[in-house]
């Protein structure tokens, strides 16, 4: 999971520490701006707002506060202390995406792995208008949310996720083309190791043609 540093948020902004809080809640808002204008936002020191994590509707990550201090987002000061605050790229005129829930689960998982939190939309995952009156998060589906992180964290142990982590981010540096065939050649090579349930099936992407295991592992 890719995350860009785009903080650190103006001192205004956010407070440095938790107060000797612990973190135990996620507090899930929409940004109803764009991506950009929502860290606009919370660059702006006049704002005395941030979060923690803003997620795009494309998937993309940015982190402006980090977890050992607390950012502004929730209404509350003491819910702030004890909870990481997620922004997510939608609005009443911008749908939550399939990828940004994708993201918003990969990130709930990771946090709750962390911290040990049982994820449970009304304890530990809250909409911002269970905290204060407001319209926030929308039509942001938490359930969903919470049911894919689970999902997601069901299928692979800790180290799993680590080594799948460090893969994913050196695949996001090549351009598709460049990495899938990268990564055919490799499922080929391991395949010829003895994978006897590796599924090489589709076109090879150099060449469009049925992908041969045999032929790309010599390339």
């Amino acid at each position: 999971m890719a995350i860009q540093w785009r903080g650190p948020v103006p001192a205004s902004n956010h407070a440095v520490g938790r107060g000797g809080s612990s973190v135990e809640l996620i507090v899930d808002h929409w940004t109803v701006v764009m991506f950009e204008g929502a860290i606009r936002r919370f660059m702006d020191p006049a704002s005395i707002l941030s979060a923690h994590y803003v997620i795009g509707s494309d998937g993309r990550i940015a982190q402006l506060v980090s977890e050992d201090d607390t950012a502004y987002h929730a209404g509350v000061f003491s819910v702030n202390q004890r909870s990481i605050g997620i922004e997510h790229e939608a609005g009443p005129a911008m749908p939550p995406s399939d990828a940004l829930y994708a993201a918003s689960a990969r990130l709930h998982a990771d946090i709750a792995s962390r911290y040990g939190l049982a994820l449970e939309v009304g304890t530990t995952v809250l909409p911002h208008h269970a905290i204060v009156p407001t319209e926030c998060p929308g039509t942001l589906d938490l359930d969903r949310i919470v049911r894919e992180a689970l999902e997601e964290d069901d299928m692979f142990t800790e180290e799993d996720r680590r080594k799948l982590n460090r893969v994913y981010d050196h695949l996001e540096a090549y351009e598709p083309l460049v990495w899938t065939t990268r990564l055919q050649r490799w499922l080929a090579k391991a395949f010829g190791g003895g994978l006897p349930n590796a599924d090489l099936s589709g076109p090879d992407v150099e060449t469009g043609q049925p992908f041969d295991a045999k032929t790309a592992s010599r390339r």
